[in-house]
């Protein structure tokens, strides 16, 4: 490297050019306006937590296409990094979005922006002494040596931080953020990118239904307190199972994954997982191209109400957030695949994100998975959309659910497991087919205290998969982890479940559902699953032809044709984003038009101009006839 070009003021500064000037030439300015020549690296250093100097020289980084390095001191540390280059994605604001998405206290960090910003960009830092100064250089002039050598700096991706109490020095690598406005590199939402064409993908272990073994290397990657995607990991206990919670700094505040699993390793990796799902959640794969009507876009697109949308009585409600759908106005549209039609179909945009504002309609996490490859994603946010609407067509159509008997399950883990939760929890859990007419075994878990001791009377679950003992152990998981959080919660607001009893539409959050059956009088509307006449044998839930072997998309292709050859669609929506290529995973939101949604909130809860609805009763010979409308249950549904 011939010529590094130094911007700034101060004692980093001074002790960087003194570090430099052996070998090169080092031009020193004042502004990154009064560059000239033709450096090789821009190098910007000040004292203070000087903001302006980012964009000043970036400018003249972009105008010389050469890379630049910032050095800045904040409260108690320099920050040195990441070194941009014009055009690569990963640049200083990346770095920057993700440190905010994850800062512990966003609301004091602003404070004292609004009451000492000015200070902050001005005055000097006082813990900047001279040997702090020359440690810098020296981390800077080692950044200068690697990118001289034709070596990786360690700055490429990632921001060194010099703690200026104790001199300890941190790296801390980012994710480049494709939707970044300097270095972003989303493409544009197109057809063409829709379209999916499934490959032949093994399962890495028989009956695993998951294409490869995620590591723990996936903290690496992804977990860093002070700019990582995963900020924090959370961990606790229920009963047997491990469970922890990752804090995703997402687009639109933070969104929280969570892992359950027999170790705490285990446990870990999953709710990094399961918060990387979560991330997807938002728009952030590719930028939406296409504002149009309904009528305008048709023939290519889902109609929603197909989704199932709201009563015209629901937008009359004082404070409803939605308006009725009107097939004439604007709405932003983003691409999607049918199996039905083997072809692209546009879908709106508020039903393939959950995370942008609910244009039309309330929607959550149902149907995102993600996954080693597309198909096990799309194979996993089937059967999560499988799992829920099973669960709510039992509970609006009060149809039998028979118990499970689990003495006969062939992995004993799992008859320890049942047996531990229930020793050290104090509370009966049983399991109850709910398998609908596409045979995909569905099973509801229900904890119920035997006790009329004051902890919560009930809570429920749900698990699904091609294989029975698999979907009983995932119902089992989730109603585990569930048990001492909602005792808790009933424990600080039995008065409110109390009210709830009598005044559904008090039931407006996820938690409220959880908090409404711990209380007696509702858990008592819960009878008719817990008393359900007859017993079934695992081997006997669902249909499980069609799900033997290691080939994960055979399974796929059964579990799509299955809904296909009862009147419905699968619809997947690639939410891939960069940093989840990253890792080698795939992000998927499946969409099937006619199942019942998973919403939260009593007043949201979607079932309007459904059909099959009032139909499958019928079809799976618990009626001799349809429902009527009115026939539906009218109370919340226990979901947590």
């Amino acid at each position: 490297m011939r010529e590094v070009a130094l911007v700034g003021h101060g004692l980093m500064y001074d002790a960087i050019a003194a570090h430099l000037a052996t070998g090169r030439k080092v031009a020193c300015h004042g502004t990154a306006a009064h560059v000239g020549g033709a450096p090789d690296l821009l190098i910007a250093a000040d004292d203070s937590w000087n903001t302006a100097r980012t964009a000043q020289t970036r400018a003249a980084a972009t105008a010389l296409a050469v890379p630049w390095l910032r050095v800045r001191a904040e409260l108690g540390q320099v920050v040195i990094g990441p070194m941009e280059t014009p055009g690569v994605p990963g640049c200083v604001s990346c770095a920057e979005r993700r440190r905010r998405r994850v800062r512990a206290d966003q609301a004091g960090h602003r404070a004292i922006w609004r009451r000492h910003g000015e200070v902050l960009r001005e005055r000097p830092s006082s813990w900047v002494t001279p040997l702090a100064a020359t440690q810098v250089a020296e981390l800077v002039a080692a950044e200068v040596a690697s990118l001289s050598g034709g070596a990786t700096p360690r700055t490429s991706l990632a921001l060194l931080m010099v703690d200026l109490e104790r001199l300890d020095v941190g790296v801390h690598p980012f994710l480049p953020d494709a939707f970044c406005g300097t270095c972003g590199d989303a493409p544009d939402d197109t057809a063409e990118l829709a379209d999916l064409v499934l490959e032949p993908r093994r399962m890495h272990r028989e009956r695993s239904f998951r294409t490869r073994d995620v590591t723990q290397d996936l903290e690496e990657l992804y977990v860093d307190k002070v700019c990582g995607l995963v900020g924090s990991i959370s961990e606790w206990t229920a009963g047997v199972m491990a469970v922890a919670s990752a804090g995703v700094g997402g687009r639109d505040g933070e969104v929280t994954g969570y892992g359950r699993a027999e170790t705490r390793a285990a446990a870990r990796r999953t709710a990094v997982l399961e918060g990387l799902e979560r991330y997807g959640g938002a728009p952030g794969a590719r930028r939406p191209s296409v504002r149009a009507s309904f009528a305008e876009v048709a023939g290519h697109a889902l109609d929603p109400r197909t989704l199932g949308l709201y009563p015209p009585e629901r937008y009359r409600l004082p404070g409803f957030r939605y308006r009725p759908f009107d097939v004439d106005e604007t709405y932003t549209w983003v691409w999607g695949y049918s199996f039905a039609r083997k072809e692209p179909i546009l879908v709106p945009e508020s039903c393939a994100y959950y995370q942008n504002g609910h244009e039309l309609v309330y929607e959550i996490s149902n149907g995102c998975a993600l996954g080693g490859s597309i198909e096990e994603a799309v194979l996993h946010g089937v059967l999560e959309v499988a799992e829920r609407d099973a669960f709510l067509l039992t509970w609006y159509c009060r149809m039998p659910a028979p118990r499970i008997d689990i003495s006969g399950v062939a992995d004993r883990r799992l008859r320890l497991q049942h047996a531990c939760v229930e020793a050290e929890t104090g509370y009966d859990v049983s399991f109850h087919d709910i398998s609908v007419e596409q045979r995909i075994p569905c099973v509801w878990a229900v904890a119920v205290n035997p006790r009329d001791d004051g902890r919560a009377a009930t809570i429920s679950a749900a698990g699904s998969s091609p294989d029975p003992e698999r979907a009983i152990a995932n119902a089992l998981s989730e109603v585990a982890a569930s048990i001492a959080p909602a005792g808790e919660k009933y424990d600080e607001h039995a008065e409110q479940a109390r009210r709830m009893v009598d005044e559904p539409a008090l039931v407006k959050e996820m938690e409220d559902h959880a908090l409404l059956y711990a209380h007696p009088a509702a858990a008592r509307r819960l009878d008719f699953l817990t008393r359900a006449p007859g017993r079934r044998r695992p081997a006997d839930i669902g249909d499980t032809r069609g799900f033997s072997g290691t080939d994960l998309t055979s399974v796929l292709n059964e579990t799509v044709g299955r809904y296909l050859e009862t009147g419905l669609d699968v619809i997947v929506i690639d939410q891939t984003g960069t940093e989840h290529r990253a890792g080698g995973l795939a992000c998927v939101k499946v969409l099937i038009p006619g199942t019942l949604s998973m919403t939260f909130g009593h007043d949201y809860r979607r079932l309007h101009d459904l059909p099959r609805l009032l139909t499958v009763p019928r079809l799976l010979g618990h009626r001799d006839r349809d429902l009527a409308p009115e026939e539906l249950a009218s109370d919340p549904h226990p979901f947590p």
